[in-house]
């Protein structure tokens, strides 16, 4: 008989915590928590098969969780969450024997890859620890669809990761570049060693040095201490840099040096580090348009353009919706504790014929909603929000009669239809708007939504199965 693997979480943080707690059991792990290390320690004669921990906690932190954990049990993997400015601490922790870090706000879909991949390199105990399903027909690890287009997603995965070729991953926002790159890892012979994942869309222009390739105590103003950048941390590993074309252009020498010579040099310092590291990069960005345009560097490009894995849209493979469908209404009914659903056969053909310019992200984010507000067990086009109902305007139109002082809801109905297509990358969506970033921020504080979809873990209810 196979049992869940079970999970501590410890976390003093009430809303992080359940946060947590909902996307493991969601993916179907047993999970208990605790709200300190001292109690954490109180399940280290329990079977636990896996740790999660925040690093900074009121009274003894995560890293003397570990040192005292593993005084008694020395097999129970550890994975770290941190907060953006406290990398240093993780890399700590990695250094006394840490699985894997996750920088706050935590990501499902980074949380769960990560998960599976310690759990799978764990060495079966009682109770024994349940296999991840091999790839089939249907889906890739967390990657599903039986699309052509898809299926030669998976036959380049399988190919390209006993390698160490650097991978370009091109698709739109939503479509899932970085489940394709954690594949890579998980398929690879460095699938023991640190996945490192890292937004360049996330990251100021001014800090994106300092996180790539670190920097010493004092190189600039505010470098109270050293830093390891995220290059090094990765040695051994992977390192998957997210929307690559968003890069400074004035860093773009430096990553070049680095892809070219495998070796960093921290600001400030004149020595440079080797680092042994599998790149895997990935743009919902055409980088050919930036190359014209001078915004991107012609021999970076083709640098990265190693081999090319492309993502195909949603709306390029409706045959995988149904496929798709089914497998986040089960995870959006668990999560909502509600009992098995189904779709009603014009509901799916509606879904068949949307362009869903979200992709699979906007698809999930859906049905989950619908699942939270539907008053029966099948959803129908009834269910449907206003603005996917049938004959609807388009949410930037005013409808005739409508009153002038909706006006402010339309164009909050347009901005967030906007945010949701291109992922919550506010660049990219204050580009569509033909608005600036601040004007957009604007906005979202004046309707205290500044948060939304700016992958918070809270409010990720459902574990993704595919993310940008």
């Amino acid at each position: 008989m196979n049992y869940p693997s079970r999970i501590l979480v410890v976390e003093d943080q009430e809303p992080e915590r359940k946060a947590l707690e909902r996307v493991l059991r969601v993916a179907r792990y047993e999970v208990v928590a605790a709200v300190s290390a001292e109690e954490a320690l109180d399940w280290r004669d329990q079977p636990i098969d896996l740790v999660i921990s925040d690093l900074r906690m009121s009274g003894r932190n995560g890293i003397e969780l570990l040192i005292d954990w593993r005084e008694v049990r020395p097999e129970t993997p550890f994975i770290f969450a941190t907060a953006f400015g406290d990398i240093d601490s993780a890399v700590r922790a990695m250094k006394l024997g840490a699985a894997d870090y996750l920088t706050k706000p935590v990501d499902p879909a980074r949380l769960l890859e990560s998960v599976h991949c310690v759990l799978d390199k764990r060495p079966a105990v009682v109770p024994p620890v349940t296999p991840r399903p091999s790839p089939t027909s249907d889906g890739f690890g967390p990657l599903v669809g039986r699309s052509k287009a898809m299926q030669e997603v998976f036959d380049r995965i399988r190919r390209v990761a006993p390698t160490d070729s650097i991978v370009l991953i091109l698709g739109e926002s939503g479509t899932g570049k970085e489940l394709v790159a954690a594949a890579i890892h998980r398929e690879s012979p460095r699938a023991k060693g640190p996945y490192v994942a890292v937004n360049m869309a996330a990251i100021p222009a001014h800090l994106v040095e300092s996180e790539l390739f670190g920097h010493v105590r004092g190189a600039f103003t505010g470098a109270t201490d050293a830093r390891v950048g995220r290059f090094e941390v990765a040695s051994g590993g992977t390192i998957f840099i997210d929307e690559i074309g968003d890069f400074d252009p004035v860093a773009q020498a430096k990553l070049l040096r680095v892809l070219e010579t495998y070796t960093v040099c921290p600001i400030g310092s004149n020595d440079d580090v080797r680092v042994d590291v599998r790149v895997v990069a990935a743009t919902s960005r055409n980088l050919q348009d930036l190359v014209a345009k001078g915004q991107f560097r012609e021999d970076l490009f083709y640098r990265l353009n190693v081999v090319l894995i492309h993502l195909p849209a949603l709306r390029e493979r409706p045959e995988d919706i149904p496929l798709l469908a089914d497998v986040f209404l089960r995870e959006s009914a668990a999560a909502c504790g509600r009992a098995p659903m189904s779709i009603d056969p014009r509901l799916m053909q509606h879904f068949m014929r949307h362009p869903w310019p979200g992709n699979v992200r906007q698809l999930r984010n859906l049905l989950f909603s619908m699942v939270v507000m539907a008053r029966g067990d099948v959803l129908t086009l009834a269910d449907l929000p206003a603005e996917h109902q049938e004959g609807a305007p388009p949410s930037a139109v005013v409808a005739p009669g409508t009153p002038i002082q909706d006006l402010e809801a339309i164009e909050r109905t347009h901005i967030l239809s906007t945010l949701e297509a291109h992922g919550g990358n506010r660049t990219h969506a204050a580009a569509a708007l033909k608005i600036s970033v601040r004007t957009l921020q604007r906005k979202l504080k004046a309707w205290g939504l500044e948060n939304y979809l700016h992958r918070d873990i809270a409010a990720e209810p459902v574990a993704e199965r595919v993310t940008s």
